[in-house]
């Protein structure tokens, strides 16, 4: 604490002095001195301050990175590096390190819910130790999708998309994480531009939920989704059910007696993510039907995909079901059914 003390009492004399010079040298081996100690916050800081006397000293900035990105990398634990060794491979150190310093540990014991279908839970999950499996629960009863071990992940719809927890994830035994939240991603694309796409990626090489559920012929959807091609319109409403704001004209996608999806243009990402858990009031008749068969019914946006140079894609859950009969008359129309995530 003396040392602090007097090396501060130093940089003041220096400065007072005007000797920038000597002043910038005693920060950078301050950055390096704090970096050892692995207090990369005080480093950062020390940094900070090199700048702000002198934004010149390009030399002396870039080494102190440079030094406080090496002890990060040095920091890095050798058994999650070696577990997560195709993944660190493929980034640069400071990307290394960015992606290290993010994770937040968690520790989850035997027969712990870690995530839970139907939640909003936007996370990536990093398996370190221990194991966990993915169920699914259709009609109040477990079925098994798969086991996921060290080096595997889970959570890759949520922390990508905007979407709910689809299945739900169990520790199997006393099972340590590395967790990264989706709110991470804004900071990324600043602060390290390639990282999400590079993590994406790793993350695209996992099995998928979809392709697990189709192997057990099984559809998370079980309702029967046709083609319903033709203009609607959306309102958002309260918990009242009261309408907030005004209507607006979406293009429907496809449709089952349990939810729809619709597209939507939407141009920032942040207002698409408002829409997810938001309650909405959708009006719908088929150009070919009579106006008899029009319908309002109320739901639950349950998943939203961004895309910046395409229309947003939403995801409806109803309420209440449709009529059998209408899904029945708007399947007889000529037009091919679609797959969607209801």
């Amino acid at each position: 604490m003396e040392n602090m003390i007097e090396q501060e009492q130093l940089l003041k004399d220096y400065l007072s002095e005007g000797n920038k010079e000597a002043a910038v040298k005693l920060l950078v081996e301050l950055v390096a001195a704090r970096a050892k100690e692995k207090n990369f916050e005080a480093a950062e800081i020390m940094r900070a301050r090199i700048f702000e006397i002198d934004p010149m000293a390009l030399g002396e900035i870039v080494r102190s990175g440079e030094i406080i990105e090496k002890e990060k990398s040095r920091s890095i634990d050798a058994g999650h590096r070696e577990i997560w060794a195709k993944l660190y491979d493929s980034l640069s150190i400071e990307e290394a390190n960015t992606l290290y310093f993010a994770f937040i540990k968690a520790i989850y014991q035997s027969g712990e819910t870690i995530f839970q279908q139907g939640e909003w839970k936007p996370r990536l999950y990093f398996i370190n130790s221990g194991q966990a499996k993915i169920v699914y629960l259709l009609d109040g009863k477990e079925v098994f999708l798969k086991a996921v071990e060290p080096g595997q992940l889970a959570g890759e719809d949520t922390f990508f998309y905007l979407t709910v927890c689809t299945t739900t994830m169990i520790a199997l035994s006393k099972t340590e994480v590395g967790y990264l939240d989706s709110k991470i991603l804004k900071e990324w694309k600043t602060t390290s531009p390639v990282l999400e796409s590079k993590l994406q990626s790793f993350a695209s090489s996992t099995e998928k939920i979809a392709d697990l559920l189709k192997a057990r012929e099984m559809d998370r959807r079980l309702l029967r989704r046709i083609n319903a091609r033709g203009k609607a319109t959306a309102v958002l409403v309260d918990s009242s059910e009261n309408h907030v704001g005004k209507p607006f004209t979406v293009d429907l996608v496809d449709i089952s007696r349990g939810g729809l999806r619709f597209l939507v243009r939407i141009t920032k990402s942040d207002t698409a993510g408002h829409l997810l858990g938001k309650r909405v009031c959708i009006s719908y008749r088929h150009p070919r039907l009579d106006p008899s068969h029009t319908f309002m019914q109320n739901g639950t946006i349950v998943g939203v995909r961004f895309n910046p140079f395409e229309d947003c894609s939403v995801n409806v859950k109803f309420d209440s079901l449709l009529p059998e009969e209408l899904i029945e008359q708007l399947g007889k129309l000529p037009h091919p059914w679609q797959d969607s995530d209801l």
